[in-house]
């Protein structure tokens, strides 16, 4: 607590101060993403759709060859599973972009606001 003398408004002085210092802190401590780290990031997720859609590919080929010796009806199910595992990637490709965009989106959102409070602040 305070000094037995302190009013209440230097309390609250000192209160703005302090909560001023540790934000300071906070944000010293943050890590600075520069331009190279986002280059790095979007390739990363470019690389991990592609392979998302080509594996859906190659599991979907993979599952219809193995039905079709079963069978002995090649190639029909190879085709129909082909399409079925593309199906599939495309699906996951489109989660993970809907996926980065809201992360996107939120990134700004926290950045706009970040910039509002150091303007008011």
């Amino acid at each position: 607590m305070g000094a037995p003398g302190d009013a209440p408004g230097d309390r609250s002085a000192k209160l703005d101060e302090l909560e001023a210092r540790i934000s300071a802190v906070r944000r010293g401590k943050e890590p600075k993403r520069g331009r190279q780290g986002d280059k790095f990031t979007a390739a990363g997720m470019a690389w991990r759709m592609t392979l998302e859609l080509v594996v859906g590919g190659l599991v979907g080929a993979a599952m219809g060859w193995g039905i079709d010796e079963l069978l002995g009806t090649k190639p029909a199910f190879l085709i129909v599973f082909i399409l079925l595992g593309f199906a599939a990637g495309i699906r996951v490709v489109m989660r993970s972009a809907e996926e980065l965009q809201k992360d996107q989106a939120a990134q700004s959102a926290r950045d706009e606001s970040r910039r509002d409070s150091a303007r008011d602040g």
